[in-house]
């Protein structure tokens, strides 16, 4: 699998607020030079900076964790401007806010958990899958190492924390049993914050274990020995997050250009972060701490943790198929056969005319 090369900037704005940053170039990183002088210069001579296309990208979050690298890489490290585009990251509440406000308009596009999104696209919701950002689920299994959860077989017949009872935490989980053939109702399942402080549960042994954002596992391990964190089996369920946008965007030529330029984009800003992996991510760090500042990212070992676990584990195509942000249409229609046994979905759908390829850098 070919990635794209790509030599990142920062642009005016961001360069006089993080003057001195660290960014890749050609499969290394070179400083960015302290861009005050310069802009005050073209100020001064009155020279306008090129024309850039206002674009709302929706997360599904408060930008707080590193699940929104990219979107938070492409924009400090100034990879949307590179591609003319002036994007605003606007955080909603969960997944159905998401995909309301980019049916509505309000944003260009969003990215959503299959889970959530196949059920509304069989449902009617015009929505449109134009590329993969996960190709695999990022939550963690804590548990103590006295009494580890190592595999989905272990979760048989224990009792598991989740930040809430429904959402996607208990749906992956829910995927993971029926795969490994663990019946789904010898779980005992409870709502419980998701934090250090739930750790005491599982210390107790009123929780066996619960189910952690990748964030927050990492931290974990970094800072708990007694604490195991392990994929068990959930990363072998079938769920993918996905780029969306609503349908009727991809009928206007005008958005079908913005819609790529952020695609393109966020490829080239995930192929650069893989890229700084030889250098423990410190140079992709270093961009990210000067527009953003949370737990895991402000952590040094957490950080390097969690962007080597999506780098080489959550953001590829396990099959080696597909590039980053490409679409893997079979393992698309794959996953909507296994909702389908799961119950998830009728199964009445054409999940192949949610989802289209056309869009994706180099088709």
């Amino acid at each position: 699998m070919t990635e794209a090369t790509h030599t990142p900037f920062i642009s005016r704005r961001k360069r006089m607020a993080s003057a001195g940053v660290s960014l890749l170039a050609t499969g290394a990183l070179v400083l960015a030079g302290c861009a005050q002088e310069e802009s005050e210069a073209d100020e001064a001579s009155g020279e306008q900076s090129e024309d850039l296309t206002e674009v709302t990208v929706v997360t599904f979050l408060p930008l707080e964790s590193l699940t929104f690298t990219p979107e938070m890489y492409a924009e400090a490290g100034g990879y949307f401007e590179e591609h003319g585009l002036d994007v605003t990251l606007e955080p909603v509440q969960g997944t159905p806010a998401a995909v309301q406000a980019t049916i509505g308009g309000a944003g260009l596009m969003t990215r959503v958990d299959t889970t959530d999104v196949m059920p509304s696209m069989e449902d009617g919701q015009p929505l449109t899958a134009v590329g993969t950002m996960t190709y695999a689920s990022s939550l963690r299994m804590v548990s103590s190492m006295e009494n580890p959860i190592e595999s989905a077989e272990d979760i048989e017949g224990l009792t598991i924390g989740m930040g809430s009872v429904g959402g996607t935490s208990e749906t992956t989980l829910d995927l993971a049993l029926q795969d490994a053939d663990v019946p789904g109702d010898s779980v005992d399942r409870q709502a419980t914050q998701v934090s250090a402080a739930t750790l005491e549960l599982v210390r107790q042994g009123t929780l066996n274990g619960y189910i952690a954002s990748l964030d927050t596992a990492m931290s974990l391990d970094q800072q708990n020995d007694d604490m195991m964190i392990a994929s068990a089996g959930l990363t072998d369920a079938p769920t993918q997050q996905t780029w969306v946008t609503a349908s009727s965007a991809l009928d206007d030529p005008e958005s079908v250009e913005q819609i790529e330029a952020v695609l393109a984009a966020v490829q080239e800003a995930v192929n650069d972060v893989a890229a700084d992996e030889e250098n423990d991510f410190e140079n992709v760090i270093e961009v990210l701490r000067g527009e953003y500042s949370f737990p895991a990212l402000d952590d040094d070992e957490a950080a390097q943790a969690a962007l080597e676990a999506y780098t080489n584990e959550i953001w590829v195509d396990p099959s080696g198929q597909v590039d980053r942000i490409e679409n893997d249409l079979d393992g698309w229609s794959s996953i909507y056969e296994d909702y389908t046994t799961a119950g998830l979905v009728e199964g009445d759908g054409d999940p192949d005319t949610w989802i289209t390829n056309d869009h994706v850098p180099g088709n």
